[in-house]
């Protein structure tokens, strides 16, 4: 991957980022994409004025710019004229085409050409192209040493707010929310994101079907990743992701499950059988699946943590309630529930910081929900009409993303400089220097 500074392309960049260069990602990323159109053996299409890397030039400043595919092809349409002039004593305009409406030479395709390119795409090409432009970045934090064999997976799902006419069960991928601003129908996706360290990437990104379990796209993942040499110590996932098929999958793949769990009237039982009469807060569970398929078989060992994640202790509550400060109920919602696969220790003081150390494991969870209001911060607007074409324009923010971290985690590695300068850039400034290297390169 090439670099650029600022006296090798004239860009303006910060003082305290001129020793730093950017990495190349607008190219880099446009490379890739082309690659994986030959891999599988698709025709790179060639017209009269663009080729496949003009098109995918501009779908992926669309999801730099957070700009609707028009917009970001006018914008860069006009940012390729001004590099054209750049050095041209005399300026030349674009040449203007006869005909009834105004039309002018273009640098790169319009949007609705982009459109039309982004569709001859084939779904299963879409689908695999996720696949190959996380394994390429996955593959550079590797041999930068950014990550290291040892991986944390986090899981969770976001929304994206549908406002259209389609309805279940005509479009099995549109399902109903209680929250939506003006809407109750929506989208709803299955991000995945590896930790290491202090990095953090997304690898897998999925929509999901109404009525459709999520396991075995987690499960493909999971095993994508152990084939290509990583070791995963915990799957971490919000409360409603510990369910006998995705638990019942994992010993055998040597990965422990952390994650709360939702308050069921067994689970309320045990915790107001706590408040009351007290115990241990460490609890054996049994999860069984439904009956109707799941009759007569063995359940999962689980270990349920009664916890409160607000700065109170379990011994406060229930003062709270043997005083009747606050009632049964108040004191319920006040006590958090997590579950794990990993076997606790034998010994008060071990099972004590054994439950401290877990808790502490599943608050990285929150740096998934984090990089879900970042990716918003980039969402441009898109008029695809498919499922395929709306995943596929989504799952450019997370290609985005994960170069965001990258060069940030290169920052971090950085010695003899000052502390400011590690902390990289922010991801508005990562986007304008990205689409002014790309254009300049």
């Amino acid at each position: 991957m090439t670099t650029n500074t600022k006296s090798g392309n004239e860009l303006l960049l910060k003082p305290a980022e001129e020793s730093v260069p950017y990495d190349n990602w607008l190219s880099w990323l446009k490379r890739f994409a082309v690659n994986c159109i030959t891999k599988n053996h698709l025709p790179i299409k060639v017209g009269k004025f663009y080729s496949a890397d003009n098109f995918w030039m501009v779908i992926i400043v669309h999801a730099l710019m957070n700009l609707s595919l028009d917009e970001a092809s006018d914008r860069l349409n006009q940012i390729l004229w001004d590099k054209e002039n750049s050095h041209r004593r005399h300026k030349i305009s674009p040449t203007e085409y006869k005909g009834k409406f105004k039309r002018r030479k273009r640098k790169c395709p319009n949007g609705d050409q982009t459109r039309k390119y982004r569709n001859t795409l084939p779904n299963w090409l879409v689908k695999n192209l996720n696949r190959y432009i996380f394994e390429q970045q996955i593959d550079f934090a590797k041999k930068e040493k950014l990550i290291t064999n040892e991986l944390d997976i986090l899981i969770d799902n976001t929304d994206q707010w549908y406002y259209g006419k389609d309805r279940y069960p005509a479009n099995p991928f549109i399902t109903k929310g209680y929250n939506g601003p003006g809407t109750s129908r929506k989208r709803k996706y299955l991000g995945i994101m590896l930790k290491s360290g202090t990095t953090y990437l997304y690898c897998g990104v999925d929509i999901i079907k109404k009525s459709h379990s999520n396991v075995p796209f987690i499960l493909e993942t999971i095993d994508w990743l152990i084939k290509k040499g990583f070791k995963i110590r915990y799957l971490i996932g919000d409360r409603w992701f510990p369910t006998i098929e995705l638990l019942s999958e994992l010993p055998s793949r040597k990965i422990d499950y952390i994650g709360p769990y939702k308050k069921w009237a067994p689970v309320r039982r045990i915790i107001e059988h706590y408040i009351k009469k007290g115990g241990s807060y460490i609890v054996p569970y049994t999860i069984k699946g439904a009956t109707k398929t799941n009759y007569g078989k063995p359940g999962i060992q689980i270990w349920l943590i009664l916890t409160n994640r607000q700065g109170r202790r379990l011994r406060e509550i229930r003062r709270d309630y043997k005083t009747k400060v606050k009632t049964l109920d108040e004191c319920v919602k006040e006590i958090m529930v997590m579950a794990t696969t990993v076997r606790p220790p034998v010994g008060k003081k071990k099972r004590q910081g054994w439950a401290v150390q877990i808790c502490r494991v599943y608050d990285h969870r929150w740096q998934i929900e984090t990089g879900f209001r970042d990716l918003n911060r980039i969402s441009p607007p898109s008029n695809a009409r498919t499922n395929t074409r709306k995943l596929f324009m989504c799952s450019a923010r997370y290609w985005v993303y994960n170069a965001w971290q990258l060069e940030r985690a290169k920052r971090r590695k950085l010695r003899r400089c000052p502390k400011s300068w590690k902390k990289g850039p922010t991801l508005r400034r990562f986007t304008d220097c990205t689409i002014q290297i790309g254009v300049c390169a």
